[in-house]
């Protein structure tokens, strides 16, 4: 018989036919485990959890899905777990804490904003330019005579 990279290589049925073997093999093994036994939609599956065995034999929720290859956990094992929950923690804490913080930012509305963010926040447009002049000469003591006549002011044309 030919080999496999050969030219005249057999056709590919024996080598489908042993991976469907193989395939099916391995379906068999997870089903006999135990994964397929709720479906996915089910509140009891765990198709979507995290599936650690130190993790289970740390927090005492053991199962009986497969074979265990060891019923204890190591101690460099449990130190690990324990030092990810902290960081856990510590993660968690600050995100609560930055989420308050935004929560309180935006509870703030009653405050008045000063002078200068009062004029970032108008839209600029020739006219509150041209009164914007006005009222910082007001300040400044700018002594505008209001009587004249023209239209320099907005007064009477005729």
């Amino acid at each position: 018989m030919p080999s496999r990279n050969s030219i005249n290589k057999p056709k590919d049925t024996m080598n489908q036919a042993h991976r469907r073997a193989a395939v099916a093999k391995k379906r068999a093994a997870r089903a006999r485990r135990g994964d397929f036994a709720p479906p996915r939609s089910a509140a009891a599956s765990q198709s979507g959890e995290i599936k650690s065995t130190a993790l289970a034999l740390y927090t005492g929720a053991v199962e009986e899905r497969g074979p265990w290859t060891t019923k204890t956990l190591s101690n460099k094992r449990k130190q690990k777990i324990e030092r990810n929950k902290k960081y856990v923690a510590a993660r968690n804490n600050k995100l609560l804490i930055d989420a308050q913080a935004t929560a309180e930012e935006k509870m703030d509305v009653d405050e008045e904003p000063n002078p200068v963010q009062k004029k970032l926040i108008k839209k600029n447009t020739v006219k509150d330019a041209l009164w914007s002049v006005i009222e910082d000469g007001v300040t400044s003591q700018l002594i505008v005579d209001a009587q004249g006549e023209g239209t320099t002011l907005g007064g009477p044309v005729f």
